[in-house]
């Protein structure tokens, strides 16, 4: 990103939440679903969303502004991204996952940033992400869950198909989920059998998608925490998504070890996570999750290529590579065990 010299580009960065409200507020009222529906003028919207004219047009307004929605001749118009994403029903929605799990628990959370840059933890007992969503009165396991694994359906897709697993036949998902992953490798590989480990409040909604993907004899649930509950051995493939990130980085090396201890030789370990270039450049998106990585840990660590190959190469690994998964956002790392 080059250097900036304007003032007003501070300002597009000072200002730029309340596009991002905006688009909460749009997906609170599903508005771009009614707009797909047939409601595309002011009046019909007015009617359908219960929102008086005048405020529903300077939301409007707001959404053209960042390309959302078009207008012409007093009809809107979803623009094609929208169209794709954040209409229900449409191939790739994932309104949930923005609305839940950005416009709620990140945009939220990130109200506590100052303090978790201090090295204050927003929950003395536990991580802010487990803390906010498992909590009494948080954002609730199923709640979350749901969304989280409409959020990940297409980036497990990619996940699948972009990683060769020939020849596995158990595969580990460290911290993951709803089990959208593991769903999606065990349909590439019809003769492999996953177990997931995460926090035992997720056990019931991942089981209930594992059920309802027809995968319930495929797939194991052990709940507990990865840094100190038993892993499962014999594995031939462990993968650890979005987990090295919410950890201090003292805890790293000891999620390293486990997965160096479950695998048989020969043994794949997978690690998919926020990462930014060796020289802290970018990109942009994987810095700002990072970021908000900090709230769940104060000591996590600012994730880069370098960093995540030395420490599997510290726990024995023989390290493949790494690359880019989710552009611009994530990258996978690939290392196995001799």
């Amino acid at each position: 990103m080059k250097p900036i010299d304007d003032v007003r580009q501070i300002s597009a960065i000072t200002y730029g939440f309340l596009a991002s409200k905006a688009l909460f507020a749009a997906l609170d009222l599903d508005i771009f679903t009614k707009i797909a529906g047939g409601a595309a003028t002011l009046t019909a919207l007015s009617e359908a969303t219960g929102v008086a004219p005048n405020r529903l047009r300077t939301l409007l307004t707001t959404l053209k502004t960042v390309g959302l929605i078009s207008e012409a001749d007093g009809a809107f118009a979803n623009a094609p991204a929208t169209a794709t994403y954040l209409v229900a029903g449409a191939p790739g929605d994932f309104r949930d996952y923005v609305r839940v799990v950005n416009g709620g628990f990140l945009y939220e959370g990130m109200r506590h940033v100052e303090k978790s840059l201090r090295g204050e933890r927003v929950f003395p007992d536990k991580g802010f992400y487990e803390g906010i969503v498992y909590s009494e009165g948080g954002v609730g396991a199923e709640a979350f869950g749901a969304a989280q694994h409409k959020g990940s359906l297409g980036p497990a897709r990619i996940f699948a198909k972009r990683v060769d697993l020939a020849g596995a036949r158990r595969f580990l998902d460290v911290g993951g989920g709803s089990g959208a992953y593991a769903h999606a490798v065990l349909r590439r590989y019809p003769e492999m059998r996953a177990t997931i480990l995460d926090f035992p409040e997720t056990l019931e909604t991942a089981r209930r998608y594992a059920a309802e993907a027809g995968l319930s004899g495929r797939i194991a649930h052990v709940g507990g925490n990865a840094i100190t509950t038993a892993w499962p051995g014999g594995q031939d493939a462990v993968l650890m998504s979005y987990v090295w990130s919410a950890v201090g980085a003292a805890d790293i090396p000891a999620l390293a070890r486990r997965a160096f201890d479950a695998l048989n030789p020969g043994g794949s370990v997978l690690i998919h996570d926020f990462m930014v270039d060796d020289a802290h450049q970018g990109p942009d998106f994987a810095a700002w999750y990072l970021l908000a990585a900090i709230l769940d840990n104060p000591g996590a660590e600012c994730l880069t290529p370098g960093f995540v190959e030395g420490a599997l190469g510290d726990a024995g690994f023989a390290v493949e590579r790494t690359e880019p998964m989710l552009d611009g956002i994530t990258s996978l790392t690939r290392a196995r065990k001799p």
